[in-house]
């Protein structure tokens, strides 16, 4: 859900082209789509089904070393990725914390979680340039 509504902010603000965005996790099958709460989230959130073509795609060690910045919900997603580029979204947004993982959760909490998500990248956007 964060790199779509990341996508969303920046087309928003013009700024879209001027980056590379990916989704990227540890241990998950690629061939694996997003989770049909998480699309009604963004359905809600956005008029459309932006995750309806999403593929899991695990996290690579090339990957991280591709990346000029790194966001992980967890603290504990951290671990094995580049320290001086890594940080937890809500680290890089000013605060401290963990977002909590909606998986088995309600359509409602999928959408807490994509507001949280998304009130925090409204943060991170200066930070961007």
């Amino acid at each position: 859900m964060a790199k779509v509504i990341l996508e969303q902010k920046l087309k928003a603000a013009g700024k879209l082209d001027a980056f590379m965005i990916d989704s990227a996790a540890y241990g998950y099958p690629t061939d694996k789509g997003a989770n049909p709460n998480a699309r009604e989230a963004i359905k809600r959130l956005f008029g459309e089904d932006l995750l309806i073509s999403h593929k899991a795609k695990e996290l690579t060690p090339y990957l991280a070393e591709q990346a000029d910045l790194i966001l992980v919900m967890e603290a504990g997603m951290k671990k094995g990725l580049p320290n001086d580029k890594t940080w937890t979204l809500k680290e890089y947004s000013g605060g401290e914390g963990d977002i909590a993982d909606p998986i088995g959760g309600s359509v409602n909490t999928y959408v807490k979680c994509a507001n949280e998500i998304s009130g925090l990248l409204e943060k991170v956007l200066p930070k961007l340039g």
